[in-house]
């Protein structure tokens, strides 16, 4: 017997507790990107639970949200006023360093226009 759906990047199968492993936080962590609009997650109920799920675009999205707030100390909120940024204006000079390359994959992403609609 074969599969007939195909998976792709956009297809929710994570649990919570798989991509906090994957990333290296807590799960509470991860709930709190959900709270603050940084990450739009799947929801499926299972009885009466209702769980998150995530895709790899999601895992992806994360990884680079995660590289700017532990890496270079940026703050949720400076977080979402630079995402702000880059939304309304596509076609701005980003800088040539580290910072400026995760924003060019973050831009990529299809989460982005999804999550920074939602702020």
């Amino acid at each position: 017997m074969a599969f007939k759906n195909e998976f792709t990047k956009d297809t929710p199968l994570l649990t919570t507790g798989v991509v906090a492993g994957i990333l290296g936080i807590t799960p509470d962590r991860l709930r709190t990107y959900d709270t603050e609009k940084l990450i739009s997650t799947h929801r499926v109920t299972t009885g009466q639970v209702q769980k998150r799920l995530y895709s790899q675009n999601d895992v992806e999205w994360l990884q680079s949200l995660r590289t700017l707030v532990k890496e270079h100390k940026m703050s949720i909120s400076s977080l979402k006023f630079l995402l702000q940024v880059l939304y309304k204006n596509p076609k701005i000079d980003l800088p040539h360093n580290e910072i400026g390359d995760v924003l060019k994959e973050i831009s990529k992403n299809p989460n982005f226009k999804i999550v920074v609609k939602e702020f």
